[in-house]
């Protein structure tokens, strides 16, 4: 009898997920514990891998959503007559669905037949045609990451060029541009950022906000390994939300939910694209303990161990970009939030102080929200409780 792979459930929130893509063709026979096809969910890739030996039959199709306990393939025994077999009438013999083996996000504990590397290096690679062990990893304990993929593919094409030039031909033909194929991570991040923008009706508030204060308590909190003025922002955010719910909602049908618990999501640029991690209950947390839990979450994040747990749930998003020079943009909200804080570098500037003219640090602060959620004037509140907290920190390192 046939034996259904279902799609699994690899967190508390999951409800769906994405084929990237298929390890074994269609109708081809695989072994127990054979990888079968690489799924994502939240930007993050996992392996199926064949509950039990047999001819794999594929149930969904690359970039398919498949919601939890729906099927992704089917397994018959050899030779079991497939003609009239479809997923429909396999779930009406009431196949049994067994327990899906998943294998775990690459981490740095890999068994010496592998190499080290991040599973969006391990999709290109096989996109690509490229042997992971012919790479020299340049990321984190020598994990291969995609740059190393698409330098090593780039290098090979150039020396294939190099060498048909020897042998020319009647028409010279320039060589063709690099495709990088849009699928896996970036074909997420490009389907929810294009989402927010044509659901949403997101409105922007701009402030400029005097940190001097704020680097000066925080170094005198911290004299060694401080936080990053990231993590006191965070800080910041979560206890403005406690004062200006609206902003910690989502938009339900008919009605909108404040949500009690905040979660806040930080964006963290990767290689591969962009994933956001979530520091649950910053408002309960101190500005250390936030600081060592984004350091956490960070790394998981560039190694490719962050689980599906650790990338959802998130109420609010914090993203920096001063960290990159920039001094104000304009972020795009994560749906199914209301609202986004977009961080720009701290510039030293010439200001009138107290009546004089001094210099002080200045850091620009951009809230992207949802119109339909909160209107202007409550979000302009919440933003001034933000820059009242960074202008008098003290609060924020009790």
């Amino acid at each position: 009898m046939a034996t259904a792979v279902a799609m699994p459930k690899l967190g508390l929130l999951m409800t769906e997920g994405v084929v990237v893509k298929w390890l074994v063709a269609d109708e081809q026979f695989v072994e127990q514990d054979q990888p079968i096809v690489n799924i994502m969910t939240k930007k993050i890739t996992y392996q199926v891998v064949a509950p039990t030996s047999g001819i794999l039959h594929h149930a969904a199709r690359v970039n398919e959503k498949v919601m939890i306990g729906e099927p992704l393939a089917f397994i018959t025994a050899p030779g079991e007559p497939i003609t009239a077999l479809t997923q429909k009438t396999l779930e009406a013999q009431k196949v049994p669905s067994v327990p899906v083996r998943v294998a775990p996000p690459i981490a740095k504990s890999i068994p010496d037949r592998f190499v080290l590397a991040s599973p969006w290096a391990r999709h290109l690679a096989q996109e690509l045609s490229v042997e992971l062990a012919d790479l020299r990893g340049t990321g984190a304990d020598g994990c291969v990451v995609g740059r190393d993929v698409l330098r090593f593919n780039e290098e090979r094409n150039k020396a294939m060029a190099k060498e048909q030039s020897k042998f020319p031909t009647a028409t010279e033909a320039s060589m063709p541009a690099r495709i990088v194929p849009f699928t896996g991570m970036r074909r997420v991040i490009a389907e929810r950022m294009t989402e927010s923008l044509h659901t949403m009706a997101q409105a922007t508030l701009n402030a400029e906000v005097d940190v001097t204060e704020m680097l000066r308590v925080r170094k005198q909190a911290f004299p060694q390994s401080a936080p990053t003025h990231a993590d006191v922002i965070i800080k910041a955010v979560a206890m403005a939300l406690k004062t200006h719910p609206q902003l910690n909602a989502i938009l339900l049908g008919d009605g909108i939910e404040l949500i009690q618990d905040i979660h806040i999501g930080i964006a963290v640029q990767l290689e591969d694209g962009l994933l956001v991690p979530v520091v649950r209950n910053a408002d309960r947390r101190t500005v250390a303990e936030i600081a060592q839990e984004t350091r956490r979450l960070t790394k998981a994040a560039r190694t490719g161990t962050l689980t599906v747990d650790d990338a959802t749930g998130s109420t609010f998003t914090v993203t920096d970009l001063g960290v990159h020079g920039i001094d104000s943009f304009v972020p795009i909200i994560n749906p199914p939030e209301a609202a986004i804080l977009g961080i720009g570098r701290i510039v030293k500037k010439p200001v009138v102080f107290k009546g004089k003219i001094t210099s002080r640090f200045i850091m620009m602060l951009c809230l992207a929200f949802d119109h339909r959620v909160v209107d202007g004037a409550p979000a302009a509140a919440f933003l001034r409780t933000v820059s009242r907290l960074l202008t008098k920190p003290l609060g924020l390192f009790r």
